[in-house]
């Protein structure tokens, strides 16, 4: 069955949603990566997007930073606006399509984490880049980590895998499409209390080469890559892409 073009609305709900807060993340070591590359200046303006359930965006409040959250998940960002409150933390969360940023030079450095790129299709996926420029104040820096790199993905992601989380049993069968340069990823979640969920993802995966060229039309410029959190530069087959670029 192919996915609804609108995919990526459904996906974010029911049990995939409770996986995606359980998945386990190296939150701190992240958000000294993002810190460290986007440099902004004490209280400075960060923006998330997509946010998911805040994971980032919490902690990074936590430091003294004012962080905008943008995602299309209401079920997520019902979770991340009210850890936000109790905490009393300066993070307030938008429900947004990530390619529909309305800001205008008003952060001064942005990230997308989670491996949240490549879901909207060759266009879709410039016109969130052009989007994160328009919203950085020149000189902002951005940075995108993503595992759908070209020289990561098909090296190490076509497998299958299966993930305990919890009373949550997490299993992926992932399908590449070398014609459209796709990666189809089907998902089943059982919990177990008996409920079951088979969804369907669909990714684009764009060799590295073009990536560069994608940041660089958007605005962007010094591009800097790397191959892991320590700062190892990135070689064919690292598990994961990291980009940090400025806004010109």
């Amino acid at each position: 069955m192919t996915p609804h073009p609108d995919w990526t609305r459904e996906l974010f709900t029911g049990l995939f949603a409770e996986s995606v807060k359980r998945m386990p993340g190296q939150t701190g070591d992240e958000v000294e990566f993002i810190l460290r590359h986007t440099e902004p200046p004490a209280g400075g303006r960060l923006l998330d997007v997509p946010c998911g359930a805040g994971r980032h965006a919490l902690a990074l409040a936590k430091k003294g930073y004012a962080v905008t959250g943008v995602d299309a998940s209401e079920t997520l960002l019902a979770d991340a606006r009210k850890a936000a409150a109790e905490s009393q933390l300066n993070a307030d969360f938008h429900h947004r399509d990530m390619r529909d940023l309305p800001y205008e030079a008003a952060y001064d450095g942005a990230y997308c984490f989670g491996n949240s790129f490549a879901y909207l299709g060759d266009e879709g996926d410039a016109a969130f880049l052009r989007a994160v420029s328009r919203a950085l104040k020149p000189g902002g820096r951005f940075v995108l980590n993503t595992g759908l790199c070209a020289e990561s993905v098909l090296i190490n992601r076509l497998q299958r895998a299966w993930f305990q989380l919890g009373d949550l049993l997490f299993l992926v069968d992932t399908d590449y499409d070398p014609a459209a340069a796709r990666l189809t990823s089907s998902y089943t979640l059982i919990h177990d209390d008996g409920r079951r969920e088979n969804k369907k993802a669909i990714y684009r995966v764009y060799p590295y080469r073009e990536l560069m060229g994608m940041f660089a039309a958007a605005g962007f410029a010094d591009t800097r890559t790397f191959g892991s959190l320590t700062g190892e530069p990135y070689r064919l087959g690292a598990p994961s892409l990291w980009v940090v670029a400025r806004k010109t």
